[in-house]
C-alpha cells in the first residue's frame, strides 16, 4: 500500500524528483532526514505534505513533514528523493536558541551548522564581527546530528537587537534567520517578608514561618532584594518596616512588595499585624502595640506622583482573632477588613474581608502554596497571577476560602518575564 501512495504522490503532484534503482536486499525502509540523520523504519503512508512511518516494535504511526526529509530508500530498492542535499555544498545554519527577551546585557546563542564552514561571523545590529575560533564551542551534539553546534556570547544594546550568524566555505556563504532580541536592564525590586508563627500569647500557627521562607526564596529568584523576618517581635518588626520604607523612598525600585503570614486582626475597620511578643488586653492596647497595615502602605506610598513603581501588599493573615476571648470588649469581627489601594498599588488578601483563612496541614498554607506555583508560570501578568491563585484556592477549599484583591494598578507588570 505504501508504494501505491508514493506513486500517486509522484504522478498527481509532481513535487519532487524521483529516481528508481534496482531492487536490493534491504531488510527495511531507510529514511534520510535533511539533517543527515538516518532512520531504519517501516514506511506506511506517503502524502504530499508528510510521511508516516512505524518504528521497529512501535504501536503507533509517527509523522514527519516532507520538508524535513532528504530521501527514502524502500526495502524493494525504490528511492524517493524529496529534498536532495549536497554534502559538499555551502553551510546551512539553523538557530538552536529561541531567545526573544533578556534582562541581562549578554546572552549566549547556539546554532547548528551543516557542512563544514571555513569562516564564521556574527552580525549584531548590522555590524559584522569576525569571531576567533577560541570564542566558539564547536562540538557534535544530539540537537545537531551530523553538524557542528556553534555557541557564542553576544553583547546586546538596550532595546531591540537583530542578530544573524554567517558561515562560508569554498561553495559559498549563507546566513541564519535573523533573531530579534529585546534587552531591558533588570530593574531593582525590594520585598519585606514576615512570617510569624510562635506567638507567646494566643494560638501558635504552623505554617507562617515556612510560608515566609518559601516566598523569600521565590522572590530572590525573581530579582528581589529581600528583607526577611521570622517570628518578629514588636521592636524588630517596626524596625524592619522602617528599613523597608526608607529603602523604598530613597531608591528607584520597579516593585516594592510586602508579604505577611501570621495573625492579623481588624479593629474598628482597620487591620493590625501581630508581633509574636505582645499580649494586648483590649482593642485599645492592640492599636498601640501591633503594627498597622495602613502604616506599611504609607511607607510604600510614592513621594513622587509620577513614580512608575508598583506596590504590592500580600496578607495571608486572616486567621481567627487569637485574643478576643481575653478582651472585656471585642468587636467580634472575623478576619481582616477591606482596604482601599492607592494608585499604583495592589492589595491582596488570602480570603475575602470578614472571613477566615486556613493555616493548612501541609508545608504551606493553601493560599501561599498556590501563590508559589503561580509565580513559577512565565510571562504571567500580575493580575493574572492572583486570579489564578483565587481559582485554585477556591477549588482546593471547596469555596470555603475565597481570596480577593483591591487594585489600582497603573501599569502592566510581569514578575517572571522570559520574553
Amino acid at each position: 500500500m505504501k508504494h501505491i501512495f508514493t506513486l500517486i504522490t509522484i504522478t498527481c503532484c509532481s513535487l519532487w524528483p524521483v529516481e528508481k534503482v534496482a531492487a536490493s536486499n534491504i531488510a527495511a525502509d531507510t529514511l534520510f532526514l535533511r539533517t543527515r540523520e538516518k532512520k531504519v523504519v517501516e514506511i506506511r503512508e506517503v502524502y504530499p505534505d508528510q510521511v508516516k512511518y512505524m518504528l521497529a516494535g512501535g504501536r503507533s504511526l509517527v509523522a514527519v513533514p516532507i520538508r524535513d526529509i532528504a530521501e527514502i530508500v524502500y526495502n524493494n530498492g525504490i528511492r524517493d528523493v524529496f529534498n536532495p542535499f549536497n554534502a559538499a555544498g555551502k553551510p546551512e545554519i539553523k538557530w538552536l536558541s529561541q531567545v526573544s527577551y533578556s534582562d541581562k546585557p549578554e546572552v549566549r546563542l547556539t546554532a547548528c551548522v551543516l557542512n563544514d564552514a571555513d569562516k564564521t561571523q556574527i552580525e549584531v545590529n548590522g555590524t559584522l564581527t569576525p569571531v576567533v575560533t577560541r570564542s566558539f564551542k564547536t562540538v557534535k551534539e544530539e540537537g545537531c546530528p551530523n553538524g557542528s553546534q556553534v555557541s557564542h556570547q553576544v553583547v546586546l544594546k538596550e532595546g531591540t537587537n537583530s542578530i544573524r550568524l554567517i558561515a562560508s566555505n569554498s561553495s559559498g556563504a549563507s546566513h541564519s534567520e535573523t533573531l530579534s532580541i529585546v534587552y531591558e536592564k533588570a530593574k531593582k525590586r525590594i520585598a519585606l517578608v514576615v512570617g510569624n508563627s510562635k506567638y507567646q500569647s494566643g494560638s501558635k500557627l504552623q505554617n507562617p514561618e515556612n510560608d515566609a521562607k518559601s516566598i523569600s526564596q521565590k522572590l530572590t529568584g525573581l530579582g528581589f532584594t529581600v528583607i526577611e523576618r521570622i517570628d518578629a517581635k514588636q521592636g524588630d518588626l517596626r524596625a524592619a518596616v522602617a528599613q523597608f520604607g526608607s529603602s523604598v523612598q530613597s531608591q528607584d525600585f520597579e516593585v516594592a512588595l510586602f508579604y505577611y503570614a501570621g495573625h492579623g486582626i481588624q479593629v474598628a475597620g482597620k487591620n493590625y499585624l501581630m508581633p509574636v511578643d505582645i499580649s494586648p488586653q483590649s482593642e485599645m492596647e492592640l492599636k498601640v502595640l501591633a503594627v498597622s497595615a495602613d502604616e506599611i502602605l504609607d511607607q510604600m506610598a510614592a513621594a513622587d506622583e509620577n513614580s512608575q513603581r508598583t506596590n504590592i501588599m500580600i496578607l495571608d493573615a486572616c486567621r481567627d482573632n487569637p485574643l478576643s476571648r481575653t478582651w472585656t470588649r471585642s468587636s467580634g469581627a472575623k478576619g481582616l477588613a477591606g482596604m482601599s489601594a492607592p494608585p499604583g498599588t495592589l492589595i491582596t488578601f488570602s480570603t475575602k474581608p470578614g472571613s477566615t483563612a486556613l493555616d493548612g496541614d501541609g508545608k504551606n498554607s493553601p493560599y501561599t502554596s498556590e501563590l508559589l506555583k503561580a509565580l513559577d508560570v512565565p510571562d504571567l501578568r500580575l493580575e493574572d497571577i492572583f486570579r489564578t491563585v483565587r481559582v485554585k484556592v477556591m477549588e482546593l477549599t471547596n469555596r470555603q476560602q475565597i481570596p480577593m484583591e483591591n487594585s489600582l494598578l497603573t501599569r502592566e507588570l510581569i514578575l517572571n518575564r522570559t520574553k
